[in-house]
């Protein structure tokens, strides 16, 4: 007798039913966002991680993909020394299978995926059903989740004038920059744990890894002629789609209301239900020294090149504990908060990590 439900790698085949996968399965919350990936799934996953390692349960009976969750790798810095390290992202049951045994038959074909590896992954603070089940390590079979640290997302306004002075001199890269910016970041990066690993002479070579990111987006911040600080915009529309699913009652019935405050006061509207976010990202965010001011330059140098562009927001992720958020308290926002996890079925690894170096995790690949 055939096995009716089968975990197993992805096809290129696969690509259509986990989009579809994806679109029935929004993220719960007082705003509910549905995140989707067209023209396919697979480019947006080999963003997050260099080397796939995607998973799907098939039910065989009607040929549908019931679930699916990635385990692929990437390159991070780990207490300062570059290492390969799993991430676990994209988990997703479908409404008709959400259950306790659908996550451990999951949970049960990781552990012979990952064997003694741990690796990374991130909740949301608002998915409370994942946070009381997985988060708090409920069910049987499933890895350990080891909290380590925390990470805000900022989605900062781009309408109201930007007040901040510049002190920096700062400009759009160039191609003879590229050994400069890996040089800088090289020296920079490792500072933060787990600051995924960047080789800017990929960058417009149709590395997936790099898909949409242009060198000239990326901008330096110079003090003399010492280059002090970097950041690039990303651009992931053409592979990646957030999509307003719909409101808690009390959010919709106030959406009117509330707009007609920011059009006022400044601040991020409520889109319709339905409709997309336009938004860009900051990614690669690099200050020599983690300086608060050279981030503050920068970030308003971007502000000021993106005043007159069709994006509503610029959205930029740091340690809940870093205090370059000093600088982004200072905008009209809206706040993410996610809980970052160390998971195994092995010794909690946090111990092993030096507790002074604060945690970077690039919202834009996750």
């Amino acid at each position: 007798m055939s096995q009716r439900y089968v975990i197993r790698p992805t096809t290129e085949a696969d690509a259509s039913g986990l989009s579809e996968l994806l679109s029935d399965t929004p993220q719960e919350g007082s705003i509910q966002l549905n995140f989707e990936r067209e023209p396919n799934y697979f480019f947006a996953t080999d963003v997050g991680t260099t080397t796939r390692d995607l998973w799907v349960m098939e039910d065989t009976e009607n040929g549908k993909i019931a679930g699916a969750f990635s385990m692929g790798f990437r390159d991070v810095f780990e207490n300062g020394q570059r290492k390969s390290l799993r991430y676990g992202s994209d988990l997703r049951i479908h409404k008709d299978y959400q259950g306790g045994r659908t996550l451990l038959r999951f949970f049960k074909a990781v552990a012979g995926i990952i064997d003694q590896d741990y690796y990374q992954t991130v909740i949301l603070e608002e998915n409370k059903a994942s946070l009381d089940t997985v988060g708090g390590n409920r069910l049987k079979l499933q890895p350990k989740y080891n909290p380590f640290r925390r990470h805000r997302t900022n989605m900062i306004e781009l309408r109201r004038r930007e007040k901040h002075t510049i002190g920096c001199h700062i400009r759009r890269a160039t191609p003879s920059d590229v050994p400069m910016m890996q040089t800088f970041f090289d020296q920079n990066a490792p500072q933060k744990q787990f600051y995924p690993c960047y080789d800017f002479s990929r960058v417009g070579t149709g590395d997936s890894y790099y898909r949409d990111i242009r060198l000239e987006d990326f901008l330096l911040a110079f003090e003399g002629d010492e280059l002090v600080g970097m950041t690039g915009f990303w651009d992931q529309k053409n592979f990646k789609q957030t999509r307003i699913a719909g409101y808690s009652k009390a959010i919709q019935y106030a959406r009117p209301l509330y707009n007609l405050y920011t059009k006022i006061f400044g601040g991020l509207s409520l889109p319709a239900a339905g409709s997309l976010t336009s938004y860009v990202y900051l990614h690669c965010n690099v200050f020599k020294d983690n300086r608060s001011d050279v981030f503050a330059d920068l970030l308003a140098f971007a502000r000021k090149e993106l005043r007159s562009s069709q994006y509503d927001a610029l959205v930029v992720g740091f340690d809940a504990e870093d205090p370059l958020h000093k600088v982004t308290d200072k905008y009209k926002k809206e706040e993410l908060f996610s809980l970052h996890f160390l998971s195994g079925y092995g010794d909690d690894p946090s111990p092993n990590l030096n507790p002074e170096r604060l945690m970077y995790l690039e919202t834009a690949r996750l």
